[in-house]
């Protein structure tokens, strides 16, 4: 990139032509739109492209920022070709991988965006090194009580309107199993004693259970409201800038998303809770490890943030050994002061997992949850290219998954396949079933892939409505266009009408497509939005030289990685990157601040 003609006219007027036709293939319109081609958009897009090159090309800094230039195509590559792809997915539910076109559309818009990225890259790395607000004169645990009980009290508006809370997402399950003692590890046992047992125990004394599940949901936005304002009390104490801070706790305390969910019953929440604080304390770390290290209070936060996520989810177990591998490398010089802290936090976490399985009798939760990805394609073959299975193979997989719930495969969402799949089946003859799925992969390589990609592009695709409970009944209302939240209260719990103008509110964003109508705040509720976002902050921090703030991110992108094997995309089970919003406009706006005055580099 860095030896192309930039300063040929010619050269960016065809940039910029060829990069405004190939944008085409990377919006969502209908396939015999011409809005786009035939419409005036299009070649204002090719000014304002050309406009922008010639600017940015000339600039007297251009061979200061130009080193960006590769970094920024790779990043566009991939920006692009996931638009491309989701397009493709929303409109024909499968990606035409050997569509020439598609692919140079992709480069063209790479390499014309590319110059403006990197003198974005460039401008951000230059505001952040601007002069910084003072920390403030008083003390940081002073701010962290009053952070505390502001965030606290932000959320009751939520909490009524929603009263007792909206308990969702396996809460019913969860509490059943408290009340007749039959236990599986399919959800955690923690949370399923904590949620089920303050139930049970409040209606012991209320028989109200509105009242257990009530008190549940104001423990939680405790919880969850001491993580924030641990967050935003670092922020305010290393002194980032008055405007990044403000807007951090404004998105925290009013931004929807953040308080439905700190109001809902589900296991992320916590579990989220614990991301935010580890990731908080990781970047405590990289500014200043010898003092983090040599902090008693520290070591206990730490170890508190990881027995949140390794309790409250069981993907935290498979994140988190990967992260411990790569702290290890990291943190190498100081692991005489933090491998007795991880060793006593895995113990502890080892012992109270096998003690209470154990002491609860509790059976193993379903094989087939960790095999979504597998069980989708098998189905997705099954779907698309049934009539060439040999009555061998197809014997073989009705014998995995029944004939009948093939039938009712959704691309979206593995539940109604998985929660049939025949285990006792797979658990006698592994190799068999293993075999069978790896001669149908090569035998329809870009069904699996399709496969994958329509079940998860809801993450990574900013453009998409979250519909996978389409035609599912949630409480008294079906899922119909929108499945971006679960809106109701389940049983045995009942819904109080205490505010009903912000209980219609959140009904619409849960449950219609509405904030998807309006233009630039649609994207804040997107899940794809927000994962390039992350995945430009990553690309940011790499290429300005602050490793160690980069790698403060790991946690969150590993187990953004776990949920990518998960049977449906949900905001719930990347919960994490909206309540961390307040870091990544610190590390965006205010690199320096956050990661100190030298760049920690490993």
């Amino acid at each position: 990139m860095n030896k192309m003609p930039w300063k040929n006219m010619y050269f960016l007027l065809c940039l910029s032509l060829f990069g405004a036709m190939g944008f085409k293939h990377c919006i969502n319109l209908a396939e015999s739109s011409l809005s786009y081609t035939n419409g005036i958009a299009s070649f204002l897009l090719f000014v304002c492209l050309l406009c922008a090159l010639r600017h940015v090309t000339a600039h007297r800094d251009w061979e200061r920022f130009k080193a960006f230039l590769n970094f920024c195509f790779a990043f566009l590559i991939c920006f692009f070709g996931s638009l491309a792809a989701g397009v493709q997915l929303d409109q024909n539910h499968r990606v035409a991988f050997g569509s020439w076109l598609v692919y140079l559309s992709v480069l063209f818009c790479a390499a014309a965006s590319s110059p403006l990225l990197a003198y974005g890259m460039y401008r951000l790395n230059s505001y952040s090194a601007l002069r910084q607000s003072r920390p403030p004169a008083f003390s940081r645990r002073r701010t962290f009580l009053l952070l505390w009980g502001f965030l606290f009290l932000t959320y009751i508006p939520t909490f009524l309107a929603s009263f007792p809370g909206f308990y969702v997402y396996d809460a019913e399950a969860e509490t059943y199993m408290v009340f007749t003692s039959k236990y599986t590890t399919y959800q955690p046992l923690l949370h399923v004693l904590l949620l089920g047992g303050t139930i049970r125990l409040i209606y012991h004394f209320t028989q109200s259970y509105n009242a257990g599940i009530a008190l549940y949901t104001l423990f939680q936005m405790a919880v969850l409201s001491a993580c924030f304002a641990y967050m935003m009390s670092y922020l305010r104490h290393i002194g980032v800038k008055r405007w990044v801070y403000n807007l951090g706790l404004a998105f925290l305390a009013l931004f929807p998303t953040v308080s439905m969910f700190v109001c809902c019953s589900t296991k992320d929440t916590l579990f989220s809770g614990g991301v935010v604080l580890l990731t908080t304390l990781l970047l405590e770390m990289a500014a200043e490890p010898e003092r983090f290290w040599r902090s008693a209070s520290k070591k206990l936060l730490f170890a508190a943030s990881l027995l949140l996520i390794l309790f409250f989810r069981n993907n935290g177990v498979y994140a988190l050994a990967v992260f411990f591998v790569i702290f290890l490398i990291v943190y190498k010089k100081y692991w005489k002061r933090w491998l007795p802290v991880v060793c006593c936090t895995l113990l502890l976490f080892a012992l109270t997992s096998l003690g209470l399985s154990a002491a609860l009798h509790a059976k193993k939760g379903p094989l087939a949850e960790m095999l979504c990805v597998p069980i989708q394609q098998l189905a997705r073959v099954y779907t698309e290219a049934g009539d060439e299975l040999s009555d061998a193979d197809a014997e073989i997989l009705y014998n995995l998954i029944p004939q009948s719930i093939l039938e009712n495969y959704n691309p979206k969402l593995a539940d109604m396949v998985k929660l049939n799949f025949l285990e006792d089946n797979f658990k006698r003859e592994p190799v068999k079933y293993i075999s069978l799925w790896f001669r149908l992969g090569i035998a329809h390589p870009d069904i699996y892939v399709n496969s994958f990609l329509e079940n998860t592009y809801g993450y990574w695709y900013p453009d998409t409505v979250l519909d996978g409970y389409r035609g599912i009944w949630a409480g008294k209302r079906q899922y119909e266009d929108s499945s971006y939240f679960a809106f109701n209260t389940e049983s045995p719990g009942e819904r109080r009408h205490l505010l009903p103008a912000l209980e219609r509110f959140y009904e619409k964003i849960s449950l219609d497509i509405y904030q998807q109508r309006v233009p630039v705040i649609s994207m804040l509720f997107s899940a794809g939005f927000w994962h390039w976002v992350y995945a430009f902050l990553a690309l940011y921090l790499a290429a300005v030289g602050y490793k160690k703030s980069l790698f403060s991110l790991t946690v969150i992108g590993l187990l953004y990685l776990t949920v990518l094997l998960g049977p449906i995309a949900l905001i719930r089970y990347v919960l994490y990157m909206f309540f961390s919003v307040p870091l990544v406009l610190a590390l965006l706006f205010d690199t320096e601040a956050v990661a100190g005055t030298r760049r920690n580099r490993i």
